[in-house]
């Protein structure tokens, strides 16, 4: 498990790679984690984020998120070390899923508009110089409530498009069983 910074917990996936799916399609899927692997360290410094953070977040009906994010903020109540607190802590923070894509937006925006159903927030993330057509399409974005960031890979700048507000998940059962699924994987010694 690798921690970007101290004050961010890295989940393990753990999942099945599904790169292997796709035979030598698959390789270009590795342009893409790379992106995503540089948009969280530069997301995680932006804020000085201190949080919970998994990649490849696979929720059976809901896709296969490229980061979840749960931000928490210093004395998040997590007082007692038990994973029933730490689920009771995190069902009160926000839950943000993002998407990221090299360049097919119309896909990225499919692909995290599902994500809405448990994540509070659903972003897609594209680099800069390929994300002229999704600008240009701001409103679909809008319209599904769905956030638009850029990121610059060789300055870490991100820029937020739109990001949605007042927006909460789709199914509160849904959104649960994610909750659920994050705090189980968290190792408890490292809190």
């Amino acid at each position: 498990m690798e921690n970007p910074t101290p004050d961010v917990l890295k989940l393990s996936s753990r999942g099945q790679n599904t790169r292997k799916n796709f035979g030598n399609a698959g390789a270009r899927k590795r342009g893409e984690a790379n992106f995503m692997r540089a948009f969280e360290r530069a997301y995680f410094a932006r804020a000085s984020a201190r949080g919970l953070a998994a990649g490849e977040f696979s929720l059976a009906g809901f896709g296969v998120a490229d980061l979840v994010w749960i931000g928490l903020t210093k004395g998040a109540g997590l007082n007692e070390f038990t994973a029933l607190a730490l689920e009771k802590q995190l069902r009160k923070r926000q839950l943000h899923a993002f998407e990221g894509k090299l360049k097919d937006w119309r896909r990225a925006l499919q692909q995290a508009f599902r994500y809405r159903y448990f994540a509070d927030k659903a972003i897609v993330v594209m680099p800069s110089e390929n994300a002229g057509p999704a600008v240009a399409n701001l409103e679909a974005f809008r319209h599904s409530s769905v956030g638009l960031w850029t990121f610059e890979v060789t300055t870490g700048k991100i820029r937020e498009h739109y990001t949605p507000t007042r927006v909460r998940a789709f199914s509160v059962e849904a959104r649960e069983k994610a909750i659920r699924t994050l705090s189980s994987k968290v190792d408890l010694s490292q809190l």
